[in-house]
This record gives structure tokens, sequence and C-alpha cells, in this order.
């Protein structure tokens, strides 16, 4: 059973909290342009970034950078109670480098994974999030402002934790066979998106066979093998897009995809544009 306990949102900032009584796995494909900070405010979770599975704790804040891939599922008895704080950098960034704070690329692009609180700071923080729910939910003069400063706070307290931390006290990567193997492959498949092997084919490079490849990657990750490769073929053509003069049809067969039909196919299914859309608008956004 699922339960929102609040949801709202201001340019900018979208803030909710949700608490789910059973198992709970994320089957939703988890891949966006926000930087995300989750909260766990009660309960136990596996939290799967990019190639990683972290175990996640009370008390615990996880940072996902823009672009990464990622899914929560199921730790312990599966009951759980979690506040997502999503930013988008559009609105966010040239306030908070004016404010003196750390921006928010360098921030979970450095510092991404779990930060783990002392216990004053998890009192403090969990007093920020509800007084940002608080803020934006009444709207009164100046509101946005507050929200930013607050924002403020929450970063620089996470930064200055993820620095302390860096090198001792870090929550550790989930190191069972299970999840060392899907690693392993999904490593390869961000390095190497563009290999047109097989699931057979895969399965063979990492010495297990095709049936536990397909099942263990899908519980991990919440992708099929194909899926997550497509999603690495996905960033790396954005990046062409954006930095290259290729044409679409050079894109798409640099990344191994059988035909531009199918890579425009999945290009838009996962960016909500054609590759030709994306490249006009993110080039028209910085004039």
């Amino acid at each position: 059973m699922e339960r929102i306990i609040f949801e709202e949102s201001m340019e900018g900032v979208v803030i909710d909290e949700v608490a789910r009584d059973d198992g709970f796995s994320m089957t939703m494909k988890h891949f966006h342009d926000t930087y995300e900070l989750y909260f766990l405010l009660s309960g136990e979770r596996y939290y799967f970034i990019e190639k990683e599975t972290y175990y996640v704790k009370t008390g615990d804040v996880v940072l996902v950078n823009r672009q990464q891939v990622h899914k929560t599922s199921q730790a312990g008895s599966g009951s759980h109670d979690r506040i997502l704080l999503q930013l988008n950098g559009r609105y966010l960034e040239s306030w908070l480098n004016h404010a003196g704070v750390t921006s928010l690329e360098k921030l979970f692009g450095d510092y991404y994974g779990v930060a783990r609180l002392s216990e004053k700071e998890w009192g403090e923080m969990k007093s920020l999030l509800l007084s940002i729910r608080d803020e934006i939910k009444g709207r009164r003069e100046r509101y946005e402002v507050m929200v930013r400063l607050m924002i403020s706070r929450i970063l620089l307290m996470v930064y200055r934790s993820r620095k302390k931390n860096l090198l001792k006290d870090m929550p550790i990567t989930v190191q069972t066979s299970k999840h060392g193997k899907v690693h392993e492959v999904a490593e390869y498949l961000t390095l190497h998106c563009e290999t047109p092997e097989s699931l057979e084919e895969l399965a063979e490079r990492f010495f297990i066979s095709k049936s536990y490849l397909s099942r263990i990657f899908r519980e991990v990750t919440g992708f099929s093998v194909n899926e997550y490769r497509n999603l690495a073929r996905v960033r790396k053509a954005r990046e062409l897009l954006l930095n290259s003069e290729y044409s679409v049809t050079e894109i798409s067969e640099v990344l191994g995809f059988e035909s531009v039909t199918y890579f425009e196919r999945v290009f838009k299914k996962h960016t909500d544009a054609t590759p030709l859309k994306y490249r006009k608008e993110a080039k028209r956004t910085e004039q």
C-alpha cells in the first residue's frame, strides 16, 4: 500500500513524501534531467545507481546526478517512508552560484552516492525539508527565496558530510556475487554501449548462463540488458548531438543501432524528443 503524505512544487523544485507499507521495487524507467536527493525517513532499501548497488538505512541521504540510471528495491521487510527532493539546475544553478554554494553539477558529479549524517544533522535536515514543504504550500510573500535558502543549507550539509566521510565511514556498496556480476556487466555496457553482442554472447563473456544474467540484471537494475545498453547509447547520443557535427544517421551508426528509425524511436522514448528536435532545442537554449 502506498500513501502520498504530501507533494509540493515551485519553479525548479519538487518535493514529496511517500510511505509504503509493503514490499516495493521501482518499476518505472528512471533516467531524468533533474538532480535528486532521496531522504530515507524509516526502513531500509537497496539503491542502484549507474553500476553500483548501495544499502541505505534510516537517516541516509542519496544523491543522484542528472542522467544517472537509478532504481530502489526492497531490503528487509520493504516497509519504508521517504522524502524526495528534485532540483532543476536550469532554474537554480545561477542563484546558488551567486550565493556562494557549490554548484549542483559539481556536487552531484563528484559526490553522488550515499551521505550518512549524524543524529543532530539528520534532525536539522528533516526540519528543513518540512519547512520547504510549508513554504511552497503556504506561498507567502517571497517564499521562493526562503525555499532556495533552505535548499542551500541542505546542499552545504550534504557537501560537508560527503567530503568529511569520503575516505572513512562511507556506506559500502552491496558486495554479493549477484550484485558484483551485475556491476561488471553494467560497467562494460556503459563503456562499450555500441557493442552488438547478444545476451548469449555477453553471458559467455562474463562466464554465466544467459538465463541467470537476464534474471539478475533485471532484479538489480530494473532494466533488461538491452534496455540498459540503449540507455547508455541515448546518453552518448545526447553528447554527440550537442558537441559534434555528426548527422543523426552517423550517430546512429557510431552507436551500433540497427537502423536510424530504431535509434529515433529509442531516443524519443527516453527524452520525449527526436534527436533532431533535441539538437535544435539545445542549441536554441544556449543562444
